[in-house]
């Protein structure tokens, strides 16, 4: 069955219930409410509405400053829970602690008795009482290795030193190379290479014997050892034959070993002793003279 829509009667009441019908008319008796709106009423509602958006964002501005700083600040507070922190030494012997000096790369110090070398500077040393083998290798610049004890000082250019110290007595044996013994006077001595038993040029032996056995040791790299040899030569025999190459090479040799004052005398006493050959003679001048100045000489030794 299909209901029956119709439209109303226009003259058909809308409200039938007597007691709405009573609201409906007091309602339509009543005054209607007076409304005051200005355009001043009007901007104080938007302003009021626009500081409670900045109070909003302000409020959200500081939770998430509030959320990083919490982000940023607990490794620390994880840390300070897992173990204390370590106190920073401002004003502690380590704080103002300097490292100590190291020698130059050149030098070598071994300590065969007694306590290890005291390090000054990379190019000064002290020892105590003990024995020391102390090297100097060959380098570029013109530092001298000073090493200090109580009985005195010794200088070494570049070689090897064996140096015994007992109390105020020290003995220093050159075994290689250039050094010079300071007294505690400030007296200066060059220091003579101590020949080992092997290296000793035989007395006996002829000077044909003795050129061979300094090529020999010059060969074995014992340039001090060979020096010895050629200064027994030209000074045991020096009329003989080997005499003036063995002088030759002694200047050389000496020049080489940084023993300047002596390779001068080398070359002098060769000027004084074969002054025949020209062509020679101008080498050897040439060589004199690129040595510069120096001590007077008393055959090979400088005075």
């Amino acid at each position: 069955m299909t209901p029956e829509i119709r439209p109303p009667d226009l003259g058909e009441p809308a409200v039938r219930s007597p007691e709405l019908l009573r609201l409906v008319q007091a309602a339509r008796s009543a005054p209607a409410p007076v409304l005051k709106v200005s355009s001043d009423a009007v901007f104080a509602g938007f302003q009021a509405r626009r500081r409670d958006h900045r109070r909003l964002w302000a409020g959200v501005g500081l939770a998430v400053a509030a959320a990083v700083a919490l982000v940023w600040a607990r490794p620390s507070f994880m840390s300070s829970r897992t173990g204390p922190l370590e106190p920073v030494a401002t004003n502690s012997s380590e704080a103002a602690h300097v490292a100590a000096p190291a020698l130059a790369a050149a030098v070598r110090v071994v300590a065969e008795e007694g306590p290890p070398a005291g390090v000054r500077d990379a190019w000064q040393v002290e020892l105590r009482d003990g024995r020391y083998d102390v090297t100097v290798a060959a380098h570029a610049g013109p530092e001298l290795l000073r090493v200090d004890t109580a009985g005195g000082t010794v200088e070494i250019a570049q070689g090897r030193v064996v140096i015994v110290v007992a109390g105020t007595r020290t003995e220093a044996e050159l075994r290689t190379g250039v050094a010079t013994w300071i007294a505690p006077d400030g007296a200066r001595t060059p220091l003579a290479v101590a020949p080992a038993e092997d290296d000793a040029p035989d007395p006996k032996a002829s000077p044909s014997d003795l050129a061979r056995q300094a090529d020999a040791l010059l060969a074995a790299g014992r340039r001090d050892a060979a020096i010895r040899v050629l200064d027994f030569l030209v000074t045991a025999h020096p009329d003989s034959p080997p005499a003036r190459a063995a002088l030759l090479d002694l200047a050389r040799l000496l020049k080489a070993a940084s023993r300047t004052d002596e390779a001068r005398c080398a070359y002098a006493l060769y000027l004084e002793r074969y002054p025949g050959k020209e062509q020679l003679a101008d080498e050897v001048e040439g060589a004199l003279g690129r040595l510069g100045p120096g001590p007077a000489c008393t055959g090979l030794r400088p005075r």
